[in-house]
């Protein structure tokens, strides 16, 4: 079964948060009336595996992303798609060699055309992204 979009949430705030928590703390993080939703939240999440609880009561997020998330890193509390990573190297590669060595314009498009493919595949990751976190 996978991730509902709130546990989603609710596991991103846990690791942008980065410390132990308890019921009461985490309801309070993410707004929630009533301390029952808090804990049914973290069970599901601590099913999946995303967390644990430690002897004091507290949960502690783990460092291992959801399976949804796969195609993201999280860095400093941001989700952030691994496209990203490889779009801006290859583009910067590709300009840096384009300025250093003014290749013929048929090498110019050639290597062009190479980066297209990393602008989709960035363009799909962000979109997917916003699949998830959008609002209901």
């Amino acid at each position: 079964m996978p991730l509902s979009r709130n546990d989603l949430k609710a596991y991103l705030k846990l690791r942008k948060y980065s410390n132990a928590i308890t019921i009461r703390g985490f309801q309070r993080l993410m707004g929630f009336s009533s301390p029952g939703k808090a804990q049914n939240v973290l069970n599901r999440l601590e099913r999946y595996g995303l967390i644990e609880r430690n002897e004091f009561g507290e949960y502690i997020v783990k460092k291992d992303l959801p399976p949804e998330l796969s195609m993201y890193v999280v860095f400093k509390g941001y989700v952030i798609p691994r496209a990203l990573i490889y779009t801006i190297y290859i583009t910067v590669t590709v300009a840096t060699y384009i300025a250093l060595s003014k290749p013929p314009i048929h090498i110019i498009v050639l290597l062009s055309a190479l980066t297209i493919p990393y602008w989709i595949e960035l363009v799909n990751s962000i979109k997917n992204l916003d699949k998830i976190f959008k609002s209901d």
